[in-house]
């Protein structure tokens, strides 16, 4: 189920730009234009501040001995390189290139001239790779080879799985859509600012990974930034969809970029529901795969007639969608009516882009993503099988005890595995007969309430409020009881389980606010701690060859107090090297299940370590 409604700041902040693009165009695009600067505002003064650093230090080096002296005697050399160089890795943040099966010209040379085609016609910047994915989906990547300094690495990437269901040309309006966004018969400002909204996000997410200082310093800004810009060009992006669907329509024809809009927004889910879906359920039955899937899927396009008449209630059931603020991509009636085009159910391709544009490299391609596949996925398909076959013998043996000699544990189990394998009716009755036992339990409530709402039964909504008593059902317990009043158009009593819902957020926000962040003003305590996790982190510890001693603190939450969150204190055996790295290596090797903090005893945190160390809870 989708998430509830919720008036975010976000949503808030793309109306209101809204609201002003319509009003009063020129001004809007100013103040994007604005904040689009104020984020090379910031990196333009932190390379500033750089290079005045090195500079005065190559200055005092030059003209004045007397005074680099003084700043090594004082020592206070030791605050300006450390400066220096985290100024330097914040904006020397790596952004990963995105990986697939990489398609050269030599590989595909017939893809490779369309794409040139369209390059030309478009006046397009150039693409420096092509790769396949198992998507159902085309997009162009931008990754800055210099970080935040730009000199963009231009990536298009294309689903195996959107060849083999569109026709050459409706490939083709799909690929003119993706070229349009960066073209020169774009806007100048639309395009560049499409270009700056997709390298902040990416940017943003690097240093949601990086754990370096420079990089904090960086994050809070951009935690503050991104938001605000990617919430204010809202408006902007999805005009840039339109924009790119034209450009689409101009380049194939209006009927060729409707139908491809309509073929992956209807074939692909029938697809799903009638190959994929199927496919996994083998594993049930099947050890192992009994052909690769994506030969699989090749032969089931190839030789299955899809039913009109399920793609015509698909069809009819994408358009009633509605455009949201989920996606900068409008709704499917929206785009299609923009292009003054008929919705069409998908007609069968006759040869799709995959077997056109891949030609003699087609069935090896096929075969290589098999191969990865199996690679990536034979683990997991085979531990389904042992899921299955052990989970059956288990039903097997709880269906010869009579139901009233089943222990809880016994009856939970079969009535779960019940509603898996065999009937939901007689999974209900099983589960019922649990709430007999435990009338207020909210998982047993929650159970029965997502059984109810399938059968549009209004009982679902006493099982759901018994579940709101356990907060990690809050959310997914007023979904279902929201969706259930506003089929039956109770407006005023789903609002009542909406705003239950947003009070939830609320703390689950302030929740993870605190559970974020350990510091100073932190109050700390002596830890309450598992064994079985103590003993988990001395031996991990114990073995690691650059720890030398280990303190550990608790942190008191004023929500969900009965989950913890620690703060672990270390003392590394080596004075010099990279904390961070040592740091990073330590959350590696204990990956606790629960929040936590290490604070090496040495460095920017050693205030912090010391106020855990005074509680005197030493581990190694």
């Amino acid at each position: 189920m989708s998430n509830l409604p919720d008036m975010s700041d976000f949503e808030r902040r793309v109306q209101a730009a809204e609201k002003l693009a319509q009003t009063n165009p020129s001004l809007y695009k100013l103040k994007l234009l604005c904040y689009a600067l104020l984020g090379y505002g910031v990196i333009f003064a932190l390379l500033f501040a750089l290079f005045g650093l090195i500079g005065g230090m190559i200055g005092m080096a030059v003209y004045s001995t007397a005074l680099l002296l003084l700043l090594v005697k004082k020592k206070l050399i030791l605050f300006i390189i450390p400066a220096i160089w985290i100024l330097f890795k914040s904006l020397w943040v790596k952004v990963e290139a995105p990986n697939g099966y990489l398609l050269t010209r030599k590989k595909a040379p017939r893809l490779f001239d369309e794409l040139d085609r369209l390059r030309t016609e478009l006046k397009a910047p150039k693409i420096h790779q092509v790769i396949l994915t198992p998507e159902l989906n085309a997009a162009i990547s931008q990754t800055p080879r210099l970080g935040v300094l730009g000199w963009q690495k231009n990536t298009l990437i294309i689903g195996l799985e959107l060849l083999l269901i569109l026709s050459p040309e409706q490939a083709r309006a799909v690929l003119a859509h993706e070229f349009g966004h960066l073209s020169g018969n774009h806007s100048r400002f639309n395009g560049w600012i499409y270009r700056v909204r997709m390298t902040w996000h990416r940017i943003m997410y690097a240093f949601q990974n990086d754990d370096g200082f420079g990089a904090k310093l960086m994050r809070k800004f951009f935690d503050w930034y991104t938001p605000r810009f990617s919430a204010y060009s809202f408006a902007l992006a999805r005009s840039n969809e339109y924009e790119a669907d034209q450009i689409s329509a101009q380049l194939t024809s209006p009927q060729a970029a409707s139908k491809a809009l309509i073929n992956t927004h209807v074939t692909g889910p029938y697809v799903d529901e009638n190959y994929w879906q199927f496919f996994f359920k083998k594993a049930d039955r099947m050890a192992e795969p009994d052909h690769g899937p994506w030969q699989g899927l090749s032969h089931f396009l190839g030789e299955h007639v899809a039913s009109r008449d399920e793609l015509q209630k698909k069809m009819e059931q994408e358009l009633t969608n509605e455009t949201g603020m989920e996606d900068t991509h409008p709704a499917l009636k929206d785009r299609i009516g923009a292009l003054s085009a008929t919705a069409a159910v998908p007609e069968p391709v006759d040869q799709t882009a995959a077997e056109i544009w891949l030609a003699d490299e087609y069935q090896g391609i096929i075969r290589d993503f098999d191969t990865d596949w199996i690679a990536e996925h034979g683990e997991r398909w085979k531990e389904r099988h042992e899921y299955v076959v052990e989970s059956q013998a288990k039903l097997t043996e709880l269906n010869k005890l009579n139901k009233d000699e089943l222990s809880d544990e016994q009856l939970w189990e079969k009535a779960s595995l019940v509603e898996e394998f065999v009937d939901k009716e007689e999974a209900f009755d099983l589960f019922t007969q649990f709430q007999v036992r435990y009338p207020d339990d909210p998982n047993v409530a929650f159970v029965l309430g997502r059984l109810l709402y399938d059968k549009n039964d209004e009982a679902l909504l006493d099982q759901m409020k018994i579940a709101l008593n356990q907060p990690n059902l809050v959310h997914s317990a007023c979904e279902y009881a929201y969706y259930f009043l506003i089929k039956a158009e109770r407006i005023e009593d789903a609002n009542w389980w909406l705003t239950k819902s947003e009070e939830q957020s609320h703390i689950d926000e302030i929740s993870e606010k605190e559970r974020s962040q350990l510091t100073l003003k932190c109050k700390l305590v002596k830890a309450e701690i598992d064994e079985t996790m103590k003993q988990h982190i001395i031996k991990t510890l114990s073995a690691n060859k650059n720890v030398k001693k280990v303190w550990i603190a608790q942190k008191p939450m004023q929500y969900y107090a009965h989950v913890p969150a620690y703060g672990i204190a270390i003392e590394f055996k080596q004075r010099f090297g990279s904390v961070d790295k040592l740091v990073q290596e330590v959350l590696e090797q204990l990956d606790l299940d629960c929040s936590y903090f290490v604070v090496p005893k040495s460095g920017d945190f050693k205030k912090l370590a010391k106020k855990i160390i005074k509680l005197k809870d030493r581990l190694v």
